[in-house]
Formats: C-alpha cells, sequence, structure tokens
C-alpha cells in the first residue's frame, strides 16, 4: 500500500493552548494571596519598627506563579507550617534586606550595598534574623488565618542561600518591596497555592458567579418596562376593522380580578386595578419571583 503524500494531509490539527487556565483554576487563591500580601506589608512595619526612621514602606507587588530572581548573596527564610506539618509557606529576607534588618535592628546607619555575594551569615546575625524572622513568619501566619482561616505558626529552625527555589511548583509568591531605602530590599512571601484554593473554597471567599459590586450598582440604574395588563381578548381581523370610536370591547375580566404586571416582558408582578391621585393605577397584591 502506498505511503500517502504528506502534502495530501492538508495541514496538521492546531489545537488552542491556553495559558491562562491555571490562573482561572487558582482565581480563589490568586485574590487570597493578594490579600494575604496586602495584610503582612501593615503586620510587618511593627516586625520592623526601625523602617519608620527612614520613612520606608513595604509595599506588595503582583502575584506571580514563579519565584522571583535572586540578586546574589545570601537569603534567609522562615518556613511556616500548617496543623500536619508540612511546610506550606515561608517568608524570604535577600541578602539587601538582610542588611537592612541587622543594621536597623543595631541602631546603625543603613549601607548603600547589600551583603556581597559569597558572604556567610555570622551566628550573631543569624540569631538576629531568626527572631526577627520569627516575627515576620507570625505576621504571614496572622494574614493567612485572618484571609482563609488556615491555623499556621514558624517551623522550628531557619533555611538560607535560596530556600524558596525549593518545592515552588504549587507555590504563589509576592514580592514585598522596601521602599526608601538607601538599597533595594525585598521580602517575598510563599504560600501552597493548592492549600490557599481549598480554604478559600471551603470559606466560599469568591462565589462563583460574583458580581463586581459597581456592576451591581450600575444594574440597579438600568431602566425597565413596566406594563399592567388589564385582560386579552382575541378578535377575528374583520371585527377588529370595523371597530370605530366609542365602540366597546369587552374583557374577560371581572372588575375585583386581579391584573397581571409584567417587567421587561417577564410576569412579575399582580395587582388590582385602583386609582391613585386622579390616575389609574396597580395596587401590588402579589409577587412572583421565579
Amino acid at each position: 500500500m502506498p505511503t500517502p503524500d504528506p502534502k495530501c494531509l492538508g495541514p496538521p490539527e492546531i489545537r488552542p493552548l491556553d495559558l491562562m487556565g491555571r490562573e482561572r483554576q487558582l482565581r480563589s487563591a490568586l485574590s487570597a494571596m493578594a490579600g494575604i500580601a496586602a495584610s503582612f506589608a501593615r503586620a510587618a512595619r511593627r516586625s520592623l519598627p526601625f523602617l519608620a526612621r527612614y520613612r520606608a514602606t513595604i509595599v506588595p507587588t503582583p502575584v506571580t506563579l514563579l519565584a522571583p530572581i535572586a540578586e546574589g548573596g545570601p537569603s534567609f527564610s522562615i518556613p511556616i507550617t500548617g496543623a500536619d506539618g508540612s511546610v506550606a509557606a515561608a517568608v524570604t529576607v535577600d541578602a539587601n534586606a538582610i542588611a537592612v534588618i541587622v543594621e536597623g535592628a543595631l541602631g546603625g546607619s543603613i549601607m548603600q550595598n547589600g551583603l556581597p555575594p559569597g558572604s556567610e551569615l555570622t551566628a550573631a546575625q543569624r540569631a538576629l534574623l531568626s527572631r526577627i524572622g520569627r516575627s515576620l513568619a507570625l505576621d504571614l501566619a496572622s494574614s493567612i488565618k485572618s484571609a482563609v482561616g488556615l491555623e499556621m505558626s514558624p517551623a522550628a529552625g531557619d533555611t538560607s542561600h535560596g530556600a524558596q527555589d525549593s518545592a515552588t511548583g504549587n507555590s504563589l509568591f509576592v514580592a514585598c518591596e522596601i521602599e526608601g531605602l538607601p538599597i533595594p530590599a525585598t521580602i517575598t512571601l510563599q504560600a501552597s497555592a493548592e492549600a490557599l484554593e481549598s480554604a478559600a473554597r471551603e470559606q466560599d471567599l469568591e462565589p462563583e458567579g460574583q458580581v463586581d459590586p459597581r456592576v451591581a450598582q450600575a444594574v440597579l440604574d438600568v431602566p425597565v418596562e413596566i406594563i399592567a395588563e388589564l385582560g386579552r381578548v382575541t378578535l377575528g381581523v374583520g371585527a377588529m376593522l370595523k371597530l370605530r370610536p366609542g365602540d366597546i370591547i369587552r374583557l374577560p375580566t371581572a372588575t375585583d380580578d386581579t391584573a397581571r404586571v409584567y417587567a421587561a416582558g417577564v410576569h412579575k408582578l399582580d395587582g388590582i386595578p385602583v386609582t391613585s391621585r386622579g390616575q389609574l393605577a396597580i395596587e401590588i397584591r402579589t409577587r412572583h419571583d421565579g
């Protein structure tokens, strides 16, 4: 059997690739992570009180699925664990943030340059970072609990030199930049996307089909045509053509029968004809919400 000419087979089937599919699936987790980062940025100012001397602020950047690229130098990370003991979140400070924390906590001046690449943390620096890092980890744990109700606490010990590079396949990241300092410094938040998604779904933080409040308010101002129907009758074309002013059309409706009220063509209300301020009106008696 001859081999078919590839030219006769037609072009290959093109299958669309949904690059945003994972983001849509993690919509609740992304929203929760953004709220967690905003809450952490406020709480962390209490853990880093020396930032007030420099009028520095902590500003979260948008949530990402990729770990921020390290600029070099040592990093310091405090993991946060859930009730089952698994690491589900972490706070990581980069080399510049380490320099800021060490000098700021000791009352020194912020250096123009952070810790150089390849440098090692001393025992005293590690002890100071462990204490302040634990406070930052507690701030993150409190923010997570407030956002999605997960009970978490700082894990024993710490890691350094790019600890956030591990187990990032199912993580969300937010780089919280410390602005207003001589050097750029970053505190990176990492949390399990699956854990946030599950907790957010249980708390129904983002119900399916939730409407933007601004859209809902705008809908309330849309005009809707209301029609009150006193009755209906069917006439032949000949009878209709014979109608003249003064003729009477009898409706199959008694004077005390209810009249149907339509909103945008849908039967929503029932009422009875009345007069109000000299005008014919409908007094609503029944509402149909179906």
